[in-house]
C-alpha cells in the first residue's frame, strides 16, 4: 500500500513525505520532493478528480474516497487504483492530509457499486445523526420547561410543610410527603434530561467532592419509599455500618440512585421489596438494588443501558428509556460502572460500584 501525507496551505496541497509503495503504486518516474504540489505529481487525468478529493476532506473534515482504472480512466483493465484521504487536524482546522493508495484485482462496476452502496449508508448515517440532534434539542427544551413549575411546586410544598402558609390540617399532613416525593421526581426528571443532552454534547462537568455514600443512599431510600405505592416496602439494606466516603457529584450521584430505585419500583407493578444494599471491601464501595419484579429477558439485556431502549411487556411503566442509559454513563464519569443480573419473572439486581475513599485520619 502507498501513504503519503501532504501539508494544506490555502488552497494549496503540497507534498510532504511519503513511503516506496506510494511511488510503486501510483506507477510514479520518480519520488517527489518535499514541498511539491498535488499537480506536479499526478497526471493530468486523476488531478482534477484528487485535487476536488483534498478540498473536500478540508473542508468536511471528513475521509473521503476516489477510484479509478489504473492506468488513467477509460483505459481496459481489471484493475483499479482506491485512493482514500483522511484529515488530520491541528489546532482546530485541517493541516494535513493523510493519503492511502492500492491497486485491487477489482472490476470497475463492482467498485462503483460498492461506493453506491457506501455513499447510501452515509447518507443515512447523516439523517441519524440528524435525528439525535433533534432528540437532544428537545431533551433541553423539555427540561427548561419542566424546571420552572418543579421548582414552584417544591417551593410552595416546603412552605406548606414548614407552615408558613398556616397550620397544616391533618387530611393534608398524610398526602404531604407524597406530594414532595413526586416533586422530587419531576425535578429529577428535569434534571435526567439536562444530562442526558450533556452527555450527547460531551460536555457534562463534574462538581466533585468528599461525600458520603451512605447518607446519600438513606436520604434517596426514603424519598423512593414516600413515593411507592402502599403494596411497595423500600428498605436499606446498610451492611457498611458507617460513613462510606467517595468523591462524586452529589446531584449526579441522586440522579444515578434515584434512577436505580425508581426502576425498580415501576418494574414490580405486583409491589414487593425493593432492597439497597450498601456494602464496602478494599478499594471499592458496591450499592446494588434488588427487586422482585417482571425481570429482563436474555435477549434484552444488550438494549438495557441503550438510550431511549425501553424493555417493558406492557406499555403502562411510565419512563422516558433514559434512566438507566444515563445512570450507567454518570457512574462511568464517576469511574465506576453499574451491571446487571436478572430473570424473567425472578426480579432483577443492579449493582453499583464506585471507587472508595480512603477515610481521614
Amino acid at each position: 500500500m502507498g501513504a503519503a501525507v501532504f501539508e494544506v496551505a490555502d488552497d494549496e496541497f503540497r507534498f510532504a513525505y511519503g513511503n516506496r509503495g506510494f511511488v510503486r503504486v501510483l506507477s510514479l518516474h520518480r519520488a517527489p520532493t518535499s514541498g511539491q504540489l498535488v499537480g506536479e505529481i499526478f497526471r493530468q487525468a486523476e488531478h482534477d478528480a484528487i485535487m476536488e478529493l483534498f478540498r473536500l476532506v478540508q473542508v468536511s473534515r471528513e475521509p473521503q474516497s476516489f477510484f479509478a482504472p489504473a492506468g488513467g480512466q477509460g483505459r481496459a483493465t481489471n484493475r483499479i487504483w482506491n485512493i482514500d484521504v483522511y484529515p488530520l487536524l491541528s489546532a482546530g482546522r485541517v493541516s494535513h492530509v493523510l493519503l492511502l493508495a492500492e491497486q485491487t484485482e477489482e472490476t470497475l462496476e463492482v467498485r462503483q457499486r460498492q461506493q453506491l452502496e457506501a455513499d447510501r449508508l452515509r447518507q443515512k448515517a447523516h439523517e441519524l445523526a440528524g435525528l439525535e440532534k433533534a432528540k437532544s434539542e428537545f431533551l433541553r427544551l423539555a427540561s427548561h420547561e419542566l424546571r420552572a413549575p418543579a421548582a414552584m411546586l417544591g417551593g410552595y410544598l416546603s412552605m406548606i410543610e414548614d407552615e408558613t402558609l398556616g397550620p397544616i390540617p391533618n387530611r393534608l399532613r398524610l398526602v404531604l410527603p407524597m406530594l414532595k416525593a413526586k416533586a422530587d421526581q419531576i425535578n429529577l426528571l428535569a434534571n435526567e434530561m439536562v444530562e442526558a443532552a450533556r452527555l450527547e454534547d460531551g460536555r457534562p462537568q463534574l462538581k466533585r467532592k468528599r461525600v458520603d455514600l451512605r447518607e446519600i443512599v438513606r436520604r434517596n431510600v426514603a424519598t423512593a419509599q414516600a413515593g411507592a405505592t402502599p403494596r411497595h416496602r423500600v428498605c436499606f439494606d446498610d451492611l457498611a455500618g458507617a460513613a462510606v466516603w467517595v468523591l462524586g457529584d452529589v446531584m449526579r450521584l441522586d440522579i444515578i440512585i434515584g434512577n436505580l430505585l425508581e426502576n425498580a419500583i415501576k418494574y414490580s407493578p405486583d409491589g414487593g421489596d425493593v432492597t439497597a444494599k450498601l456494602s464496602a471491601a478494599g478499594d471499592l464501595v458496591t450499592m446494588s438494588v434488588r427487586d422482585e419484579g417482571i425481570g429482563i429477558a436474555a435477549d434484552d439485556m444488550d438494549r438495557l443501558f441503550v438510550r431511549f431502549s425501553r424493555l417493558a411487556p406492557t406499555g403502562n411503566v411510565p419512563g422516558t428509556g433514559l434512566g438507566l442509559y444515563l445512570a450507567r454513563e454518570l457512574a462511568r464519569l464517576h469511574k465506576g460502572d453499574i451491571t446487571a443480573v436478572s430473570q424473567p419473572g425472578e426480579g432483577s439486581e443492579f449493582i453499583l460500584s464506585l471507587p472508595l475513599e480512603p477515610a481521614k485520619k
